[in-house]
């Protein structure tokens, strides 16, 4: 026997913040793929305010209209590219932003490599434990308190660089 049943189907679309162009995923994906995002945190002195999160979706169409004559267009190969990027994709964050991120995800990561159970855990153990001259039993504690006195550290210096700005 056939049923008919309705069925709510999600489809992620990107409106274009310029002309209110629906780019669907699914739909038109070459047009998806030529969409333009732009996502980055405002760094000290800019225009758009230090600090601030700037982010806007535009199709490919609005771009070319409002930034084409300024872009170099070089004819190129995908599959065996003659021109490279002469920059690489910038972060969201501004570089010394970034530099806060990534050595709190590295003390993040080697506190899970003391508390997870792998082999790479007792390893880490006994490296701690003999460079601490401690028994492998109080490595955790001791990691445990210096995360506290680092990220204290990072607190105070956040709460400092906010105070002046």
């Amino acid at each position: 026997m056939l049923q008919y049943k309705p069925v709510t189907v999600e489809r992620l679309i990107c409106t274009c913040d310029r002309c209110g162009k629906a780019m669907d995923q699914e739909a038109d994906l070459m047009e998806w793929q030529e969409r333009f995002v732009i996502s980055f945190r405002a760094g000290f002195g800019s225009v758009f305010g230090d600090g601030n999160s700037v982010e806007g979706d535009f199709c490919q169409d609005c771009i070319q209209t409002v930034l084409g004559k300024y872009l170099r267009v070089r004819l190129d190969d995908p599959f065996e590219p003659k021109h490279k990027l002469t920059s690489e994709p910038q972060k969201l964050l501004q570089p010394n932003q970034q530099k806060k991120v990534e050595e709190g995800e590295r003390m993040q990561e080697e506190l899970l490599g003391i508390i997870k159970g792998t082999d790479e855990r007792v390893a880490n153990i006994r490296k701690l434990a003999n460079r601490l001259d401690i028994p492998q039993g109080q490595v955790a504690d001791v990691a445990i308190d210096h995360m506290l006195q680092a990220t204290q550290h990072l607190k105070k210096a956040d709460e400092a660089s906010e105070a002046q700005s």
